[in-house]
């Protein structure tokens, strides 16, 4: 199919035409060949009818002349002259032309039976028919032999004049065959130029729906165009709104940020510079923070990360070590409830990280004063492997779950950005995992894997 043209046009065209060719070239072909046993059948009749006339009238008339029959069937005998030999009872030249063309020795000529034979005459190729029969002429009875012959040059062109007739009637109607083919293609192809002229109108700011009216063949990739441009709206419209977003976010930071660095600088001695330098540094962090989280954000959207199969169990245990002193600082007790076997399932180490991380940060952030344990455990079932965060602090109300993975969303008064727990939602999806979130008789939020 690679050696195909791309051209739609051109590949419906060879795909048509190509066994429309074969069977034309297969039909003058069995034609020819019908021709030729067509000529041969009509000849040979012709000569056996001489054969049988010049027959009866040698006996009738004991050689003199031929009847005017006979004469006639001579004068329309198709293409070419026929030559006719006749022995007498006793084997004597009777009447026609001399030396007549001889049969195969292997040939036997029955009585009153017509026998057909090729043989060669003065050099030539010839057909002929013999016939023997019973005559009697001037009171001699006996069998006499009739020959006729005629040259086979005569039947070759007929046969050729009947296949090419057959070939110029097959040729003409592939010729026109071809031209309502492509007048068809042409014709029904005009749909898809339409849709075409219709996209190319299109602009990067318009991807409403094509709603026009196209071929069945064309209405799974328009279909598809559609998906495509509502998948692009879509993206805009979120992208549109994480940057709307994000510069609200990132103003009350910033405004901190430059307000602490004005005081810091105003200061008037070094133990105020310090202070004012430690809050600034805080919400630098918080910015960077925030920064950090929209970036991870926009990085998972449109991104299949690279799976691969490991150990959860393990996975756990490592980004613990690494936890445990950010809640310990934070004078929370720290418990990992890990299990005793490996649990294998397909997931991004990274993103993993991630997700874990920020359900850890999350809890530190609304746990509030009450926050004295947070327990990150895992557990393993027939379909998933389970990582759950919990903690003691501040409970989440029921009518807040639902709306605690939307991005920029705040459940309670918080430092926190409200990309979190959305960051997390999107990670579970990547995975085709999930998030769950419960809010009796504890916060616990379990992610899980697949395996």
């Amino acid at each position: 199919m690679k050696l195909i043209p791309t051209s739609l046009t051109i590949r419906l065209l060879v795909l048509i035409l190509i066994p429309l060719v074969v069977v034309a070239s297969a039909a003058i072909y069995w034609r020819i060949n019908e021709a030729r046993k067509t000529a041969e059948d009509i000849f040979d009749r012709q000569l056996t009818v001489l054969c049988l006339a010049i027959s009866r009238d040698v006996a009738s008339s004991g050689g003199d002349t031929l009847s005017a029959t006979t004469q006639k069937l001579f004068e329309q005998a198709a293409a070419g002259s026929i030559f006719y030999h006749v022995y007498g009872p006793d084997g004597s030249f009777v009447t026609g032309y001399s030396s007549p063309p001889v049969r195969n020795s292997t040939l036997s000529l029955e009585h009153n039976t017509p026998l057909l034979f090729d043989a060669s005459h003065l050099g030539k190729p010839v057909r002929a028919a013999s016939l023997a029969e019973p005559v009697t002429i001037e009171g001699i009875s006996g069998i006499s032999v009739v020959t006729v012959w005629q040259e086979l040059e005569p039947r070759l062109l007929f046969a050729r004049n009947l296949a090419l007739k057959a070939a110029f009637i097959t040729t003409l109607l592939l010729l026109t065959a071809t031209l309502v083919v492509i007048g068809v293609v042409r014709v029904g192809l005009r749909p898809l130029g339409r849709l075409e002229a219709a996209i190319q109108k299109r602009s990067p700011f318009d991807m409403r729906p094509i709603e026009r009216q196209v071929p069945l063949e064309a209405r799974g990739i328009v279909d598809r165009l559609n998906a495509l441009f509502k998948q692009l709206t879509e993206a805009q419209e979120a992208r549109d709104r994480l940057i709307s977003n994000a510069a609200h976010q990132l103003r009350n930071p910033i405004a901190a940020i430059h307000s602490m660095a004005q005081a810091t600088l105003a200061a008037d001695n070094i133990s105020k510079s310090k202070k004012r330098a430690r809050q600034l540094v805080e919400e630098t962090r918080r910015a960077v923070r925030l920064t950090n989280q929209m970036l991870s954000f926009e990085r998972l959207r449109g991104v299949q990360p690279k799976l691969r199969k490991g150990d959860v169990n393990l996975a756990i245990v490592e980004l613990s070590k690494r936890l445990a002193p950010i809640v310990l600082d934070s004078d929370i007790e720290f418990t990992l409830i890990p299990l005793e076997e490996p649990a294998y399932a397909q997931f991004n180490v990274t993103f993993l990280d991630e997700a874990i991380t920020n359900l850890v940060e999350n809890a530190i952030q609304h746990g509030g004063s009450k926050l004295s344990e947070i327990i990150i455990e895992v557990k393993k079932d027939s379909k998933f492997v389970s990582i759950s965060v919990e903690n003691d602090g501040n409970l989440i109300e029921i009518d807040q779950i639902q709306n605690c993975f939307e991005r920029f969303s705040q459940i309670g008064e918080s430092a926190g950005a409200g990309l979190g727990l959305a960051l997390v939602y999107e990670i579970a999806e990547l995975h085709s995992g999930g998030i769950k979130v419960e809010a009796i008789p504890r916060t616990k939020f379990t992610f899980d894997l697949p395996h």
